[in-house]
């Protein structure tokens, strides 16, 4: 019976930390600055309704290439989207993809 009672709590604990899962934010706007000092670790700035988000890029599946890619897009202005998650106050990106859906990371 206490094995039975310890399986109903895990099971209650795993669906209730499920359920707490936050939903990622969109954002749209206009990259301001790329800033990446690894492949795996840096920093974004996007202006988005005359806000400025700073995004932080951690373990992120980044190559040259797209480091580079995003530099093109704020230079050029080309508007970008942005899905992130807030933790510890700071907006942590899930995903970066082009107006068209062409994903650039996820």
């Amino acid at each position: 019976m206490k094995l039975k009672t310890i399986f109903i709590f895990l099971f209650l604990l795993a669906c209730t930390s499920a359920n707490n899962l936050e939903e990622p934010t969109q954002f749209s706007g206009v990259l301001i600055e790329v800033n990446f000092k690894t492949t795996s670790e840096g920093e974004l700035k996007l202006k988005s309704n005359d806000k400025i988000y700073k995004f932080h890029a951690k373990n992120l599946d980044l190559d040259f290439l797209t480091i580079n890619h995003l530099n093109q897009h704020m230079l050029l202005g080309d508007p970008i989207n942005i899905s992130a998650i807030k933790k510890n106050n700071n907006w942590e990106i899930i995903k970066i993809y082009d107006l068209d859906g062409t994903v650039h990371v996820e």
